[in-house]
C-alpha cells in the first residue's frame, strides 16, 4: 500500500541529519574558527610589533640625516683641505727661491775676497718669467782688468755654483774691452751674461724686472 508523507521536508525524518554529524560539523567550524582567531591575533600582532619597531628606526635615521649630512661634508672639507695643503707644499717646494740664488750669485762675486781670480760687478739684473720655457736671467756685467783669464775664471765659479745645476743654459764668455780712467786699473772686459734656467712651478707667475746700479 502506497504511503504518502504530506509533512514539510524539514520535519521529515528520513531528511534530517542525524546530531552527530551536526555536531561534528560545529565542532569542525568552532576550531576552524579558532585557529582563523589565533592566526589573525598572531599575524596582526606580530606586524603591529614590527611596523613600530620599524616606526622607532625611521625616527632615530630621521633624528641622525642632518649629522650624517654634516659628517658628509666634513669629510669632504678634510679632503680639500689635504689636496690645498699638497698644492701648497708642491709649489713651495718646486716655485724658485730667487734669494737663495742672489745669495749663490753675491758668494761667486766675493770669491771669499779673492780678487787675484776675478773682481766682477753687474750695471743691472733683470729677470724675465716665461711659463713654458723657464726664466732667465739678464745681467750685463764686468771684469776688472784686460787679462782675458779672470773672465774666464768668473764663468767657471758661476758653472760650479749652487743654482748651476737649475741652469739650461749660460752665454759664452764673449766681452768688449773698455776703459774707465777714474778706475784702477782702468781697463776691464765688458760682457754679457744670460742664465736660462730650467721650467719650474711658478716661473711667470711674476716678472720681476729690478734694475740695479753697479756693485763693485
Amino acid at each position: 500500500m502506497i504511503r504518502i508523507n504530506l509533512l514539510p521536508a524539514d520535519l521529515r525524518r528520513g531528511n534530517r541529519l542525524p546530531p552527530k554529524i551536526l555536531a561534528a560539523a560545529f565542532a569542525a567550524a568552532l576550531a576552524v574558527s579558532a585557529c582563523v582567531g589565533w592566526f589573525g591575533l598572531v599575524y596582526f600582532g606580530e606586524l603591529a610589533a614590527a611596523e613600530d619597531a620599524l616606526a622607532k628606526v625611521e625616527a632615530k635615521l630621521t633624528a641622525r640625516a642632518p649629522k650624517v649630512d654634516y659628517h658628509g661634508k666634513l669629510l669632504a672639507n678634510q679632503q680639500d683641505y689635504a689636496l690645498r695643503v699638497q698644492t701648497i707644499q708642491d709649489i713651495g717646494r718646486s716655485r724658485r727661491v730667487w734669494s737663495k740664488f742672489l745669495d749663490d750669485l753675491v758668494d761667486v762675486v766675493n770669491n771669499n775676497g779673492d780678487t787675484e781670480r776675478h773682481l766682477a760687478w753687474f750695471d743691472g739684473i733683470t729677470v724675465k718669467g716665461d711659463p713654458q720655457k723657464g726664466s732667465k736671467v739678464v745681467m750685463p756685467g764686468n771684469v776688472q782688468g784686460d787679462d782675458k783669464s779672470r773672465l774666464a775664471n768668473f764663468h767657471d765659479d758661476i758653472e760650479a755654483s749652487e743654482f748651476a745645476k737649475d741652469l739650461k743654459s749660460k752665454s759664452m764668455p764673449t766681452f768688449k774691452l773698455e776703459t774707465d780712467d777714474s778706475r784702477i786699473p782702468p781697463a776691464y772686459l765688458r760682457f754679457p751674461l744670460e742664465l736660462e734656467f730650467k721650467k719650474q712651478a711658478g716661473d711667470g707667475k711674476g716678472k720681476p724686472g729690478a734694475k740695479k746700479g753697479n756693485n763693485k
